[in-house]
């Protein structure tokens, strides 16, 4: 029974899996590219537009490490929860990662497209696969959406919600005290991703009852990072 539960868990640990030439698009999907009618409206509305971008004015990118970079991920709770991942930007607004946990290596292939990240790929691959050319990348078509503008408590795309914004969060990479806490809520689980700023996912939780068990809680997070 607990071995069937560990690859239950480790099913849905891989489902939880973290610049445009287009107008300046801020999470909740707002663009500068309003044009002056009046010189004495114009000051008013930029300071309007400064206000709403010091609020807003995150870009999704942001919420994934930079291009070459590397990470390790302590697993607790299941055997497939610690994990290797390489971030790579083979063009603009994508970002590709592979995720290995020891029993399978996933290719996972995101794209910012104006106030949300779409996933596109989410698909087992060999070991020595390589990142996607652009022109196989721009074939892809959405699957799911990872991420949804604008970013606050209440925002909700597919089943996800965002639930919880400056949330605290230990890692053994460090303590985080601004991280983005989305939830995916199911009748016998609970999927918690925490994404902060520059780092993207940094700490992943699946929590499980099974019917006369205890609650069963495996987590993957952020242990180690190398960034070129």
């Amino acid at each position: 029974m607990k071995r069937n539960l560990w690859f239950l868990l480790a099913a849905m640990l891989l489902m939880l899996a973290g610049c445009s030439n287009k107008p300046a698009t801020s999470i909740d999907g707002k663009t500068d590219s309003s044009t002056n009618q009046e010189g004495t409206n114009d000051d008013k509305s930029q300071q309007h537009d400064n206000k709403d971008a010091n609020l807003t004015d995150v870009a999704l990118l942001d919420y994934f490490l930079p291009d070459g970079s590397s990470a390790h991920y302590k697993g607790v709770g299941n055997e497939f929860a610690e994990l290797d991942i390489t971030v790579a930007r083979p063009a603009q607004d994508y970002v590709v990662i592979h995720e290995n946990n020891g029993g399978a290596f996933v290719q996972k292939v995101y794209k910012v497209d104006g106030d949300k990240i779409q996933v596109l790929q989410e698909e087992h691959i060999e070991l020595d696969a390589g990142v996607p050319p652009t022109e196989e990348l721009e074939s892809m078509k959405p699957i799911r959406t990872y991420l949804k503008g604008p970013i606050e408590v209440g925002t909700t795309f597919d089943d996800w919600k965002i639930v919880e914004m400056n949330a605290s969060v230990e890692t053994p990479y460090q303590q985080f005290e601004d991280a983005v806490v989305m939830e995916q809520v199911g009748k016998d689980f609970v999927n918690r991703i925490y994404l902060v700023k520059d780092f993207g996912e940094v700490k992943r939780e699946s929590v499980m009852k099974m019917e006369g068990e205890e609650e069963f809680v495996v987590t993957s997070s952020l242990e180690t990072v190398t960034q070129p």
